[in-house]
């Protein structure tokens, strides 16, 4: 860092929201931190936290001077990273939580256009605030609205490909998609397995029977197999390859009238970096 230990500080505190974390994503240990939090604080000559039990909050002159500051911080790590490294980072990092392929390789598609390097990662929602995000490379791709200050929401598109995968026969024995709900045990991968969306869906498909078999499941071949050999089907929002020669599979849509909407939700890293921007780009394009 070309800055003052103590702005580095006060920022990846603000954008980590604790000591702690800060600590963490500049592998340092947390008394350090907290000096330099303070000894800036004495320069400034205004209170710029309000230290909570469970971490940090920003007072009105703090978040006054983080506004005034991000541009500058964000700046000063690009170019930090250009002169220690000979190159800005190209690098983005995309969190999400189940499905989604087909739009992960359209922005893998536009990342290599871009000559941008894409690292993707699963989503844990719970654990949402422990995502580092030092270079402001962060896209998260996610069904349902997550609550974090260090990201923002970038857009919110209706989510065409959510539905089931089933052996023909079976569809055609059922008279809508709620009796191929009651009548079958569902496959669902663990992050979708954990969702709101299954929560709700079994809640309603439970008004008219008394329970519903849901089993996870995270592997195509095995899921495969069970579709073949049993009453199973798999809920998904993931338009599979492996499914697409199967003469005796088929994939029936999720309606909107019936279910309502399927939201993906795309959020960015707050202070965002350079390399972010075509991605960014692409997204703001969708469905336009």
């Amino acid at each position: 860092m070309f800055l003052s230990r103590k702005f580095e500080a006060f920022m990846t505190v603000v954008e980590n929201g604790s000591l702690s974390k800060a600590a963490k994503v500049m592998n340092r240990t947390t008394p350090p931190i907290a000096k330099s939090i303070k000894d800036f604080e004495c320069t400034i000559g205004k209170k710029l936290f309000k230290r909570e039990k469970f971490g940090m909050r920003l007072t009105n002159e703090g978040t006054a001077l983080y506004h005034d500051l991000k541009n500058l911080y964000q700046q000063e790590k690009e170019i930090t990273k250009k002169y220690l490294t000979s190159h800005i980072t190209n690098t983005i990092n995309i969190y999400y939580d189940w499905g989604k392929e087909k739009i992960l390789s359209e922005i893998f598609k536009v990342a290599e256009t871009n000559n941008i390097h894409t690292n993707i990662f699963r989503l844990n929602s719970e654990s949402i605030n422990d995502i580092p995000d030092y270079y402001g490379n962060i896209l998260i791709l996610t069904s349902e609205k997550i609550i974090c200050e260090r990201f923002s929401l970038l857009k919110e598109v209706q989510d065409f490909d959510f539905g089931i995968y089933a052996r023909k026969d079976i569809i055609n024995k059922s008279e809508d998609v709620m009796s191929l709900l009651h009548e079958n045990i569902w496959l669902c991968n663990p992050a979708l397995f954990k969702s709101q969306f299954i929560r709700s869906l079994e809640e309603r498909v439970t008004n008219n029977v008394s329970k519903v078999n849901i089993r996870q499941i995270d592997n195509t071949t095995c899921c495969l197999k069970s579709i073949h050999t049993g009453r199973y089907i798999c809920i998904t929002n993931s338009m599979m390859d492996d499914f697409d020669g199967d003469s005796k599979i088929a994939f029936l849509h999720f309606t909107k009238e019936i279910f309502g909407k399927n939201n993906l939700y795309f959020y960015k890293s707050k202070s965002h970096s350079s390399v972010l921007n075509k991605i960014i780009n692409y997204i703001e394009n969708l469905n336009q």
